[in-house]
Parts: C-alpha cells; structure tokens; sequence
C-alpha cells in the first residue's frame, strides 16, 4: 500500500525519536550517574526508565496513527470496490 509523504515522515520521525530518545536519556542518565552527588544512583535510574518508556509510548503512539490511516485506506477501497 503506497503511504502519503506525511505518514512517510511521520514514520521517520517515529524512528527517530526512539532511537534519539533513548541515546539521550541514556547520556543524561550517564551524567546525572556521574555527578556522583547525593542520591545520584536511584535518580539516574528513574530518568533512565522514565526517558525510555516515554520513546516507546511516543513510537508505539505515532505507528498506531499510521496504522489507522492504513485501515481507513483499507476500507476506503473496499467501499469503492463494493459499489462497483
């Protein structure tokens, strides 16, 4: 099925976003774990986690979407095909 150049971009941006966020956060998390201040370990761990869960919440949201549009096509054609 041909996708539109915005669910095209939309998937790139999907993509890109988990693997960015997840390098990010683990960068920030790295630099928090080295701050060695008080309380570094168990803060570094809960950005960790938070930062990847929220990569993967917002790539898993942005397949659905295109996923939906790829329904929606989906019956669009078999509408067509069925007043034919």
């Amino acid at each position: 099925m041909k996708r539109t150049k915005i669910e095209q971009l939309l998937l790139v941006v999907a993509w890109a976003g988990l693997i960015g966020g997840i390098l990010f956060t683990t960068l920030v998390s790295k630099g928090i774990w080295e701050s060695h201040v008080d309380m570094a370990f168990p803060q570094a761990v809960l950005t960790f986690v938070g930062g990847v869960g929220a990569s993967i919440v917002g790539w898993a949201v942005l397949l659905q979407i295109i996923r939906l549009s790829d329904r929606i096509k989906n019956i669009e054609s078999r509408l067509k095909e069925s007043k034919e």
